[in-house]
């Protein structure tokens, strides 16, 4: 009984939310409707649809006389190398020193007072 003297206050914000967010679901919330839906009859006028936007596509033919254009031929490439970087170690995470890992320091254990 002294806990809940104690919390009255964080217990009664609690019950306030949970009441509040309960109306809230009964009377404004939209009802479930089922998300995944199944055709029983497959819509054959998408699928022509889709055929004839691939016969669309195939049928596109790039003009690549832009490329003998003096203007294109002028243009210049200002971009830069990659620098070759020397290359780390093979294991990042090994420790350093090359042998067998160290083992974690222990503490060392308190002195007594005498």
């Amino acid at each position: 009984m002294n806990l809940i003297r104690q919390y009255r206050t964080a217990l009664s914000f609690i019950a306030v939310v949970a009441v509040l967010f309960l109306g809230y679901q009964y009377f404004f919330a939209q009802p479930n409707t089922d998300v995944v839906s199944v055709e029983t009859n497959p819509d054959v006028s998408s699928d022509q649809d889709l055929v004839a936007l691939l016969f669309e596509l195939k049928s596109i033919r790039l003009d690549n006389t832009i490329f003998q254009d003096p203007l294109f031929q002028s243009l210049h490439d200002f971009g830069q190398g990659l620098v070759q970087e020397p290359v780390g170690r093979q294991n990042p995470f090994a420790p350093f020193g090359g042998g067998a890992p160290t083992p974690p320091k222990t503490p060392a254990p308190p002195k007594s007072a005498h």
